[in-house]
């Protein structure tokens, strides 16, 4: 703005224009002030910015959820059009009406004396993307019998409409988000903190996991998956878990026959669309040869990598993790399968290790593979795993957003490859493996404020 008010001034300006470019400097909401949606790291293209003739910047539902004589509960729910970094937000209510505590967010300004509400983001949510929401609950007073309505709102000096172009939410690191996970759904019926808790794991790109046993069911889901992630530009993340004698009868047992496995994996292949990554079977070169029930598993991954390939995924064939098989035995291992199909290994799904070990463990295991890359799960690998127990392991965090990674070592990405939230088995007092656990979602997003 200062530069272009230098510029502008250095013509012959009328009064009038002097007035008008001080008022836009005030308020801060220049052009250059909106901001700028950020393009994808990898394959898709970058989210699409409103264009503020046309669309509201970001929508704005005031709800009411508790009244009594003189107060109220609220959460008003706001969601963006476009990126918005370090997002504050600013409402006014009805009749004079304040806010006196909030949560999910750190509140700046109650509203009093004629002064707008005003919350900043919470530390461990700091930014929106294009499409996401955030929801701040809050209690208030009021003078009035009636409930407060919003007069307005404004997200990073922005104002808010009633409606946002229709998106899906969109993730800036180029993975796709899918909209109907388990977290999505615990995000959309929560209240209070439960849900910018919850939508802090929905909001992020995470592996979709292909469990079912029925080869139609497989493909259909894989079909629509995959369509929905090319749709929006995005790249799919697979987690293929169906193999015969899958857990070795443990918390996840279950899987394929071993004469149906291959067809199963064909279906699925033949469902895919476009280019996703696809992380095969977990556990299993790890657990080979641990249990009975697992047929020619070397030779079901070998095809499976090949099917897979053929059909445009990028293959990562789980190795287990640093605390499992030395480098050396999860190599071996990679190599009886056959490296020929395969972009690379994944390491450390739905476990805890760090990603410095992680890495440290995955260079070795790459030179013994011809140089293959590698991506690790990062989901809940942010306090690390010094015990080395791996189910339901509590007083964890969140670790880093997946992303795409570019420099010396072999790593290609970090991915949440486990589903944060879900619970790995009924040890440690927890629901059945897959299903969400609140309790858990809660512990691993709180561990990651202190970091």
């Amino acid at each position: 703005m200062t530069q272009r008010a230098t510029v502008l001034l250095g013509g012959i300006l009328t009064a009038a224009i002097v007035v008008v470019l001080v008022v836009i400097a005030l308020l801060g909401r220049g052009p250059g002030d909106r901001p700028a949606a950020t393009a994808s790291a990898t394959s898709g293209t970058a989210p699409a910015t409103a264009d503020p003739a046309t669309d509201a910047s970001c929508a704005a539902e005031l709800r009411i959820t508790a009244s009594w004589p003189g107060g109220f509960g609220a959460e008003l729910v706001v969601t963006a059009a476009s990126a918005a970094p370090d997002w504050r937000l600013s409402w006014t209510l009805s009749d004079g009406a304040t806010v006196t505590e909030a949560w999910g967010s750190t509140l700046v300004s109650g509203g009093a004396d004629g002064l707008p509400v005003q919350v900043t983001a919470p530390d461990w949510a700091p930014d929106l993307a294009a499409g996401q929401s955030a929801t701040v609950g809050f209690n208030g007073e009021r003078d009035t019998t009636s409930e407060p309505t919003l007069v307005g709102a404004s997200l990073n000096g922005l104002e808010c409409g009633d409606t946002v172009p229709a998106t899906a939410p969109v993730s800036t690191s180029g993975f796709y988000v899918d909209p109907d996970s388990q977290a999505a759904r615990a995000a959309a019926t929560a209240t209070g903190d439960d849900r910018a808790v919850f939508q802090r794991i929905a909001s992020t790109p995470q592996g979709f996991w292909v469990t079912d046993a029925d080869p139609g069911a497989a493909a259909r889901q894989v079909a629509d998956y995959t369509a929905a992630a090319r749709s929006a530009g995005q790249t799919g993340l697979l987690v293929l878990y169906a193999i015969p004698g899958r857990d070795c009868g443990a918390y996840s047992a279950g899987g394929t026959p071993t004469d149906a496995y291959r067809d199963w994996v064909s279906g699925v292949a033949d469902a895919v669309v476009g280019e996703p990554w696809v992380v095969l079977e977990p556990d299993a070169l790890a657990d080979l040869g641990s249990c009975d029930g697992q047929g020619d598993r070397v030779g079901m991954l070998r095809d499976a990598a090949a099917l897979l390939d053929a059909a445009g995924a990028r293959v990562y064939l789980d190795a287990g993790h640093s605390g499992w098989l030395p480098a050396e035995d999860a190599a071996d291992r990679i190599n009886q399968v056959g490296t020929a199909h395969l972009t690379g290994f994944a390491l450390n799904v739905s476990n805890y290790h760090t990603t410095a070990e992680s890495v440290r463990y995955g260079e070795v295991v790459s030179q013994l593979t011809g140089d293959l890359g590698y991506v690790i799960d990062t989901s809940r690998n942010g306090n690390g795993n010094p015990d080395g127990e791996w189910c339901n392991l509590r007083g964890r965090a969140l670790g880093d957003d997946p992303r795409p990674v570019d420099d010396d070592t072999a790593l290609d990405a970090l991915l949440w490859i486990k589903n944060p939230g879900e619970s790995d088995g009924t040890c440690g007092g927890g629901p059945e493996a897959g299903q969400w656990w609140p309790e858990i979602a809660r512990e691993l997003v709180a561990g990651t404020e202190g970091q």
